[in-house]
């Protein structure tokens, strides 16, 4: 019996440590009077400016949360990483874990297309994620994609490219 209860207890332990270990896609957009904020190469206002942040993108977050340094966020925002200060970055986080199933990228640098343009070729790409990013918990079945929605667009991503894993 002892050996039956330690088995499950570590089993139970390393299941939650690999969904612990998973990053979660957190898409940020500025919020700014002026509309944007400044990427800098280096957490600090003395950083030399590498791109801006713009407030949305779609109705979407335009960059992708990286890391957090102090009042700094290190973001992705297209080819461009650098750092934004906290204060004037929004969040939209895809994962909530109150859903019973979670998407899960299984493919390393697995894109994630903008609008709701599935059926169609030629997506425009919005962002690619790393492999074991948890996407979202809440989807749609839409054919040979996910949709994941917000509250002011949609999102695909080819099943192909994603797992679904089963929370107790």
């Amino acid at each position: 019996m002892k050996k039956i209860f330690a088995f499950l207890f570590f089993s139970t332990f390393a299941i939650a440590s690999t969904l612990q270990a998973q990053n979660i896609f957190t898409v940020v957009y500025a919020e700014s009077d002026d509309g944007f904020v400044n990427v800098r190469s280096q957490p600090s206002n003395k950083g030399r400016v590498l791109t801006k942040l713009n407030q949305f993108y779609h109705g979407l977050g335009e960059g992708v949360l990286c890391g957090e340094k102090g009042n700094w966020c290190k973001v992705r925002v297209g080819n461009v990483t650098g750092w934004a200060y906290s204060k004037y970055v929004g969040r939209q986080t895809w994962f909530t874990g109150q859903g019973r199933t979670r998407l899960v990228a299984n493919k390393t640098n697995t894109p994630i297309y903008g609008e709701d343009y599935t059926g169609e070729r030629g997506l425009p790409v919005f962002t690619t994620v790393s492999k074991g990013t948890i996407i979202a918990d809440t989807y749609e079945d839409n054919g040979e994609y996910y949709i994941l929605t917000t509250a002011h667009d949609n999102l695909s991503i080819r099943k192909s490219d994603v797992r679904v894993v089963r929370v107790r």
